[in-house]
């Protein structure tokens, strides 16, 4: 039986990709197990065994069965601390916890509302609604623009701060609601971000 970190994944699903970046950035070897979201295989029993939440991505490793991204990555870094992809002060750690809450939490309406929109074909939008929706979601990345300044990263050294957001930062690149002018430094930040090995290895 191989011993393998095996994730279980959806590949376009941000919750998977932000995880597969921490496993990338860490050299950690991992196996994937497709889960077709479309064909609703996270709601088989055998899955719900694992995610009584039905949701991607679950990561085993050994005996130990996780889920929640964010939860996940934590973990990795508990486990595997090399290279560390969290500073090792409580306050700088708490901080990171925080804006990663910020940016998944609070932003989610509005990134739910243009998802919503976006789904629909083209004709079908409500122009409105997408544009009301989109100026929402800039004017929420507004703080992590500001923690860009002087920065390469979020938390200065890549961490999973950045980990978190990139996911979410792609999909918009994708849709075409960023970059936005407003948002020069998170711009450049994606940027180097989709240059990372890590973040190449996933796309």
């Amino acid at each position: 039986m191989s011993d393998k970190i095996k994730l279980y994944d959806f590949k376009s699903s941000p919750n998977c990709q932000r995880v597969k970046v921490v496993l990338e950035e860490k050299g950690l070897e991992y196996e994937t197990v497709p889960v077709d979201l479309r064909k609703r295989e996270q709601k088989a029993p055998e899955y719900l065994a694992m995610n009584p939440y039905g949701k991607v991505p679950v990561l085993v490793d050994g005996d130990t069965v996780l889920y929640e991204s964010c939860i996940i990555n934590e973990y990795l870094e508990e486990k595997y601390p090399a290279p560390p992809l969290l500073p090792a002060d409580a306050v700088s750690r708490a901080r990171i916890r925080i804006l990663i809450d910020y940016g998944i939490t609070h932003t989610n309406d509005s990134h739910q509302a243009i998802r919503a929109e976006m789904v629909k074909a083209e004709g079908e939008r409500d122009a409105g609604a997408l544009a009301a929706a989109k100026a929402l979601f800039v004017e929420q990345l507004q703080p992590l623009e500001r923690e860009l300044e002087g920065r390469d990263y979020m938390a200065g050294d890549f961490s999973l701060l950045d980990a978190a957001h990139l996911p979410r930062v792609m999909r918009h690149v994708e849709w075409g609601v960023l970059p936005d002018p407003s948002l020069p430094l998170l711009n450049a930040w994606h940027q180097r971000m989709t240059a990372r090995p890590s973040v190449r290895a996933i796309l």
